[in-house]
């Protein structure tokens, strides 16, 4: 019996064990099935890279850079010839102001090449942190690096620069404030007939070198560049194209320079000359996004008024002077698709501050305004369309003399506080300013404060647009005409979105 026992007791064990392991291999089986058939719940898997696995975020930018152009010059500067007929910059200067707000960790002036040392910022405000700094750009351009602690609005960086002469071709005064480096940028330009040279500078600040499009559009639609679109800036340097050269001829050019993946600074040097008597000289900034409202202010009593637009598609233009009182009509104009448009308006009205253009859809449009002297020189300033921020400064370079003008291009009242620091970022004074409804104002920055060389808005209800006018007195002495114009630069907060795809063919 015991034996017997013995040998049932292993053939059932075997028996469970047979059973055990059946069902162990059913449920291998049944798993490997589901893995197969049943898509896992989006959180539990790797993306494959193909769109799904691909995420971002939104991050603070901490890094500023701000190009500033060189000195204004001509671009034929050759010796050949009568004396007489030789074209000459004159007695031409220089200079650059510098300017950092809020919660700045280090701001610094360098070269674009990098050579030499930086210049650091420095400043002595008792309520608020203001670093300044100053120069020229007599010899090369410069590049203002801010490092910020965090990015918020009242804190970023302003920088402009300035030449001005008294004698020569270039007799008058130009300005710019200094361009932030972006994958793209948009210009739109006077014509480019006899006797004007626009020269497109683009700038590339970083380590590598870079090729970007340069496309143009004129009174006849889109222009083929005798030069080719494709312009290649080697790194931490310049290359200059000819757009009169390129697409001479139109009255008006819109032009866009495009970077696939390396951010670059661009400006426009316009010079125009009849025969041997000046006609002005300026620096065109990029003008900005396209919008359906657009305000430029600066403008003053006298001055010669030539609208610039461009739009993608056709639009009804309805245009008027920006007055202390309110609006005053000029009238309506017809802007087609993919053509730049020119609107002569005449001399401005004695109580003028600014034009206001209302379109029917989005359009880049700037303005061109013209001051002339006894002898028949002439200067000319290119305003772009402004827009408001919440905060924003002008950094007023050398001792040119600054007009301030504010515009509310809405139809409610808006309100704010200039603030005026001088030299070495001390506060010297501030005004409270309240604008009615379609209307501007308008204050020299001396009637703020005697030193007052960099101005602050702070917006604290509406939209405020503005920008500052700048004389040299120097060219006023010697009878010349001299007038150039400089936007606000936004302090607000800056971010940027990081995007991450997952992609398994890079692990081989």
């Amino acid at each position: 019996m015991t034996q017997e026992r013995a040998v049932r007791r292993h053939a059932a064990r075997k028996g469970l064990g047979v059973a055990l392991g059946t069902l162990g291999a059913i449920i291998v089986v049944s798993l490997f099935a589901a893995m197969t058939i049943i898509r896992p719940l989006p959180g539990l898997a790797d993306g494959t890279g193909n769109g799904s696995g691909s995420s971002s975020q939104t991050v603070s930018q901490l890094q500023l850079q701000s190009y500033c152009p060189a000195r204004m010059s001509l671009a034929d500067n050759g010796t050949y010839g009568d004396s007489a007929y030789q074209a000459t910059a004159g007695d031409i200067a220089s200079a650059a102001r510098y300017a950092a707000f809020g919660s700045v960790y280090r701001a610094s002036i360098g070269t674009l090449d990098g050579s030499g040392t930086s210049t650091a910022l420095a400043g002595s405000s008792q309520d608020e942190t203001v670093l300044t700094g100053s120069g020229d750009v007599d010899d090369a351009p410069s590049l203002l690096s801010t490092r910020l602690l965090e990015s918020k609005s009242g804190t970023g960086a302003s920088a402009a620069v300035a030449s001005w002469a008294t004698e020569g071709d270039l007799r008058g005064v130009s300005a710019a404030s200094c361009v932030t480096p972006a994958l793209s940028h948009g210009f739109l330009l006077p014509a480019a007939g006899t006797g004007t040279t626009q020269q497109l500078v683009i700038a590339n600040p970083s380590s590598k070198s870079t090729t970007v499009q340069v496309r143009a559009w004129g009174a006849d639609g889109k222009l083929t560049l005798s030069t080719g679109e494709s312009v290649t800036i080697k790194a931490k340097g310049e290359t200059v194209t000819d757009l009169s050269a390129a697409v001479g001829g139109q009255n008006a050019l819109y032009v866009t320079v495009s970077s696939e993946q390396t951010p670059v600074a661009a400006v426009v040097r316009v010079v125009s000359i009849d025969g041997l008597t000046p006609q002005g000289s300026d620096y065109a900034v990029p003008s900005g996004q396209a919008r359906a409202t657009s305000v430029m202010p600066g403008i003053e009593s006298g001055d010669r008024v030539r609208l610039i637009a461009y739009g993608g598609n056709d639009a009804s233009v309805s245009l008027s002077w920006v007055t202390g009182h309110g609006l005053s009509t000029i009238g309506k104009q017809e802007l087609h698709g993919g053509r730049t448009a020119v609107f002569d308006l005449g001399a401005a009205p004695k109580d003028a501050l600014g034009v206001l253009a209302t379109a029917s859809g989005r359009i880049s449009v700037a303005a061109q305004v013209v001051r002339s002297a006894s002898d028949g020189q002439a200067d000319f300033a290119l305003i772009r369309s402004e827009t408001s921020t919440a905060s924003s400064a002008i950094a007023v370079p050398g001792d040119l003399t600054a007009t301030i003008t504010i515009a509310n291009p809405t139809t409610s009242g808006a309100s704010g506080t200039l603030r005026a620091y001088d030299a070495g970022g001390t506060l010297v004074g501030e005004r409270d300013i309240d604008v009615p409804a379609d209307s501007a104002q308008s204050v020299k920055a001396s009637d703020i404060a005697g030193k007052a060389v960099i101005i602050r808005l702070e917006v604290g209800d509406g939209e405020l647009a503005w920008g500052a006018r700048l004389a040299s007195d120097k060219v006023g002495q010697a009878k010349a005409a001299g007038v150039a114009y400089l936007s606000a630069s936004p302090l607000a907060q800056l971010t940027e979105r990081i995007w991450a795809n997952q992609n398994p063919s890079v692990v081989r």
